[in-house]
């Protein structure tokens, strides 16, 4: 996994502040080192020299060997805690998106494991064929003809 980080003219990087973003990135998003190519960490200040308001803004994408890169930011005073807040969200974000196409996989094997099972099981066994509409089985006479009685009693 490559680290890049950037930074707009407002925020100096230099080899402290590079080495502490890229051992941070590494520390907390180890877990997934094998499933990414490469963490892009941006860095600005949203209204440049001014104090004040959170200012200093951190915004980290995150590309996986395969699927659309992810992104998270955070947005605090100071420049550290920007990274910790959006690598906090980044890691959330992975394990969510990791997650969810390891449980599409093991969903698609299962599926395919049951289509096999039904095809195999229809073909030994001899089904009846029904006729079915689009709102389910029809009604019987009977109750249709007590159906039509209500109606007709409550005017």
């Amino acid at each position: 996994m490559k680290v890049l980080v950037n930074s707009d003219k407002t925020i100096a990087v230099d080899d402290s502040l590079t080495r502490f973003v890229a051992g941070e990135v590494r520390r907390v998003l180890s877990r997934f080192d094998a499933r990414l190519t490469r963490v892009e960490v941006h860095l600005s200040d949203i209204n440049n020299l001014r104090t004040g308001k959170p200012d200093k803004r951190c915004l980290i994408e995150a590309r996986p060997k395969a699927g659309a890169p992810r992104t998270a930011s955070a947005t605090t005073t100071k420049v550290a805690s920007a990274v910790n807040q959006a690598l906090g969200k980044m890691r959330r974000s992975l394990t969510t998106f990791f997650g969810r196409r390891r449980r599409q996989g093991l969903m698609a094997a299962t599926q395919l494991a049951t289509a096999r099972k039904t095809a195999a099981t229809a073909r030994t066994a001899v089904q009846k064929r029904t006729r079915l509409s689009a709102r389910g089985p029809k009604k019987t006479p009977i109750y249709q003809a007590r159906r039509k009685a209500w109606t007709f009693a409550a005017h």
